[in-house]
């Protein structure tokens, strides 16, 4: 069995040189979205979508390659091109996700959803939750749903371009690709377009809302992916990152006011995702869970991965040698 395992080892070592364990986690996740595309139904946007994913793949696969590969070039050069390609390619799949997702599920399962809530906790937030539909209320909350983008944008910035690399950026990058990937897949197994869609007969009215409500729908409308409601990533990104900060803290004391605040905002998110009609109950509480789960495996798996790398002599993941 010994000699049978040797073979390998140059081979590990060197896939281990030029992918980590979060650079995995996000081709696995493309590659799965390959494979769902190729069981759905024929047409133009499904062709057109499975190129992209494919087009995602190669540079995915070549950035990862170009970064620790090509040692000729300039660390500097290679390390910028590593941090522009891994959250490029999150957020250009996120973008696809609104022709993805029709073509992989067609139906839509919020009859069930509602009836999940009916039947667990006797009454749907989102509905009852109408009560505070007044102008000042609306804004108040749609300025935090709103303020998600920014939280994402610069959690990036911090976690990936601002600060050294150390085992606290690979749990920042493998926690986050758990939580978009994870995510994302929910929303193919459990497609829904969320109480503002499918129950909009049940409300008295429009949501009352101004400058901050017309931001969120003028974004949503943009660029959302219209069935994109298990889990509720409005509710585990945020919550995500409070939890990758209070962790932090362990490395650097200045993180505790920074995870303060974000689980601030990330408790006012959490709420407009029901009171903005976007998400019912049980898509919260899966978000919750999908960002504890996230918090807790990121520490173990990106300690694994270090000794593991050590073992074998290979560097740590950030560093461009």
């Amino acid at each position: 069995m010994e000699d049978a395992a040797l073979p390998s080892a140059p081979v590990l070592k060197g896939v281990l040189a030029l992918f980590t364990l979060q650079d995995g986690l996000l081709i696995g996740y493309l590659f799965a979205i390959l494979a769902l595309l190729a069981h759905a139904e024929a047409s133009a946007m499904q062709a057109q979508c499975t190129q992209r994913t494919m087009a995602s793949i190669v540079v995915m696969v070549l950035g990862c390659v170009f970064a620790r590969g090509a040692t000729s070039v300039s660390p500097a050069i290679r390390s910028v091109v590593y941090k522009t390609v891994l959250p490029g390619i999150v957020l250009m799949n996120y973008l696809t996700l609104r022709d993805v997702l029709p073509i992989i599920r067609t139906d839509s399962l919020d009859m069930q959803l509602l009836q999940f809530d009916l039947a667990v906790f006797g009454v749907e937030p989102a509905l009852w939750l109408e009560r505070f539909n007044r102008r000042p209320i609306v804004e108040w909350f749609s300025f935090f749903y709103f303020s998600y983008f920014f939280i994402c944008g610069f959690y990036m910035l911090l976690a990936v371009w601002l600060r050294p690399p150390t085992r606290h950026t690979t749990e920042f990058a493998v926690g986050t690709a758990l939580v978009y990937c994870l995510g994302q897949l929910g929303y193919m197994a459990v497609p829904g377009y969320g109480p503002i869609g499918a129950l909009k007969h049940l409300y008295q009215g429009p949501v009352d809302g101004g400058f901050f409500w017309g931001c969120v729908m003028g974004t949503v409308q943009a660029g959302g992916a219209m069935k994109d409601i298990f889990p509720s990533l409005h509710t585990a990104a945020p919550l995500w990152f409070a939890l990758w900060a209070f962790n932090g803290v362990r490395y650097d004391k200045r993180f505790l006011p920074l995870a303060v605040v974000t689980a601030f905002f990330s408790f006012n998110i959490i709420i407009s995702t029901m009171l903005l009609r976007w998400h019912y109950v049980i898509d919260v509480l899966a978000g919750l869970t999908l960002a504890v789960s996230a918090s807790v495996l990121s520490v173990k798996l990106a300690r694994w991965e270090e000794t593991f790398r050590k073992r074998l002599g290979e560097t740590q993941s950030w560093f461009f040698t």
